[in-house]
């Protein structure tokens, strides 16, 4: 071979490591760019930004269970496996399917671990006061009162035979709202369909419920804000690291309206039947199940400052509590995930509860 012939298969040769590096170099690039949407899906905004070659069709499988969830679950939704429930309130039991029959399940779990402050049943005074809706008002005692006598998650009639499930309110005038763990739950479902289509990185956030699974292209955890309960949308005091996980948040600042110079939350105490005044003002909770997560957060905001600073370490769930003094409480398994940064200098970061 003479010496210009090998000069041109080195050319060659050179040519072909340049073009394997160039489509290496396309491809990497490729799979580095997420998949983001934004949709409405739970009465709340869904948001996506997902990694992997099969982030596209991730997406989708999401999307279309998050329409499935909802066509079951929701109050609003007059033919959803919840509405034929709450309709037959006082009647015979309603067959659901074992998804609807699993999340009911859980939902009368957490009201007896909570010993009532997280109670299903609380539908009827939620649709009383109408917080975000047009006709939000405070009722009067009496119809409080009234309303009251329906709320106990104990009454809830669970069965399952032979693979038919089956469930029941006995008085009529009960109903049960699954809102304040419905999307924590799809949380999780979103987290195991991305696993399925091998999502390499990313997150859901459905309506400030965050799931994060894997990590950015860069290799590093994803990061989140703590909203300023009193500032803007935009206005964060510090930065959470939620590798694999999901975080709920329960505030008194997102539904809310205000009557004679008092503000009216939407998180109500199935005690007293009025919103929670617990000395809270958020309380964050982080943990694998998103459904876990969900329960935790309002189940603390109605426990109260008092109880929840008394078991910041004793929960198997990361915390961050927020009270009405502005002062800030981190478990000590989440200090190292969770960086201070206030811009208004109006928080105080205790250091121990």
């Amino acid at each position: 071979m003479t010496n210009t012939a090998k000069k041109c298969l080195w050319v060659l040769a050179a040519i072909a490591v340049v073009v394997t590096m160039a489509v290496a170099a396309q491809q990497k690039k490729k799979r580095e760019t997420p998949v983001t949407a934004i949709s409405y899906h739970m009465n709340t905004m869904v948001e996506y930004r997902l990694y992997g070659k099969q982030a596209q069709q991730a997406y989708q499988a999401i999307e279309a269970e998050l329409q499935g969830l909802e066509d079951a679950f929701s109050m609003h939704l007059p033919e959803s496996e919840i509405s034929r429930l709450n309709a037959a309130a006082g009647g015979a039991p309603v067959e659901v399917s074992a998804q609807v029959m699993q999340l009911l399940q859980a939902c009368v779990r957490y009201g007896e671990e909570s010993d009532g402050a997280f109670d299903v049943t609380v539908a009827p005074l939620v649709e009383e006061w109408g917080i975000q809706t047009d006709h939000a008002h405070v009722p009067s005692q009496d119809r409080i009162d009234a309303l009251l006598s329906l709320v106990d998650y104990r009454s809830l009639c669970l069965k399952e035979s032979d693979g038919v499930y089956t469930a029941q309110l006995p008085h009529a005038g009960q109903a049960v709202d699954l809102g304040g763990i419905v999307k924590g739950y799809a949380c999780t479902i979103a987290r195991e369909i991305a696993e399925n289509y091998k999502v390499t990185g990313g997150y859901v956030s459905i309506g400030g419920n965050i799931m994060t699974i894997g990590s950015t292209p860069q290799g590093r955890p994803f990061r989140f804000g703590l909203r300023d309960p009193r500032g803007s949308a935009n206005d964060f005091i510090g930065v959470f690291e939620i590798p694999g996980e999901t975080i709920a948040t329960s505030g008194d600042y997102e539904r809310y309206f205000e009557q004679d110079g008092v503000r009216y939350h939407h998180i109500l105490n199935p005690a007293t039947g009025y919103p929670a005044d617990g000395g809270l003002l958020s309380v964050s909770v982080i943990s694998p199940d998103g459904a876990y997560a969900d329960y935790m957060s309002t189940r603390l905001f109605i426990m109260g400052r008092e109880y929840a600073l008394k078991n910041l370490n004793n929960f198997n769930c990361g915390l961050v509590l927020i009270d009405q003094q502005r002062r800030v409480y981190v478990s000590d398994n989440m200090k190292e995930r969770f960086t201070p940064d206030d811009p208004t200098g109006t928080y105080r970061f205790e250091e121990t509860a």
